[in-house]
């Protein structure tokens, strides 16, 4: 189905009666990767799920997008649906929005709680590789910046070295989406942690791209949360799915 918020059009899925949840897929992925917990939760609940503007088959951005703009979104959303408390389930990016959602004032809806999955939004310590790379990109970036040549001509420089040094996630995203990236890995939202309603914490035990010391933080700031550890990496609910879903059915009493 396709609604429009903000002169976007949105792809999303509203199935099931009962009390809402929402899910929030995380970056490069869309509604698709819920299909499993959709048809899980939707027995009993009002399963809703949005496309980011940018991501699955919802509108291209016109323009580069923080937190902020997504969080915007998904309320104009949860009222269009009219929707008065919710239960927020969000994977890697969708653990930002969450994160963000839990600390706004005057929501015209209540969240109830919160499952974060991999959840992406604090600051990563970073290896020595990756601080070598930082380092080295911008080394390079300030040579080529007192280097005699034209603006157009080390802006491109510049991206083709972001591409290089960068994640894969940036190498391969367009323009926008490069730029949306960088607003929102260089925001860290560890304060955030110490106002979220209740949360499930669920982690995969070899996630690299948001190691476990971010889950147990997570658990030792987040009041009434509890940690879950599955057999897997980022996309742990995938990697693990018998256990991620007898989780999901404990938890939502399904």
């Amino acid at each position: 189905m396709i609604i429009n918020i903000n002169d976007y059009n949105i792809n999303y899925i509203d199935e099931g009666s009962g009390e809402a949840v929402l899910l929030l897929h995380g970056w490069g992925s869309d509604i698709k990767c819920f299909t499993t917990l959709i048809n899980l939760l939707k027995t009993k609940y009002r399963v809703l799920a949005i496309d980011y503007p940018g991501f699955g088959e919802s509108d291209k951005l016109k323009t580069s997008f923080c937190v902020d703009d997504y969080c915007d979104l998904v309320v104009k959303f949860l009222e269009e649906k009219n929707i008065k408390e919710v239960t927020l389930v969000g994977h890697s990016y969708g653990g930002r929005i969450i994160l963000k959602l839990n600390n706004r004032k005057d929501l015209s809806f209540t969240i109830k709680r919160n499952v974060l999955i991999d959840a992406a939004g604090l600051k990563d310590r970073k290896d020595l590789k990756v601080r070598l790379k930082i380092s080295t990109f911008k080394f390079l970036k300030n040579i080529l910046n007192i280097l005699p040549l034209p603006k157009i001509r080390k802006e491109e420089l510049i991206n083709n070295m972001r591409k290089k040094f960068g994640s894969s996630d940036y190498s391969s995203a367009p323009k926008l989406m490069q730029e949306t990236l960088v607003r929102s890995v260089n925001e860290d939202l560890t304060y955030c942690l110490d106002n979220m309603k209740e949360s499930l914490i669920i982690w995969g035990d070899r996630d690299t791209v948001t190691p476990v010391w971010m889950a147990k933080l997570m658990e030792e700031r987040i009041k009434n949360s509890g940690l879950v550890l599955l057999k897997g990496g980022h996309f742990s609910y995938i990697d693990d799915p018998n256990t991620f879903s007898r989780v999901m059915i404990s938890y939502f009493k399904l």
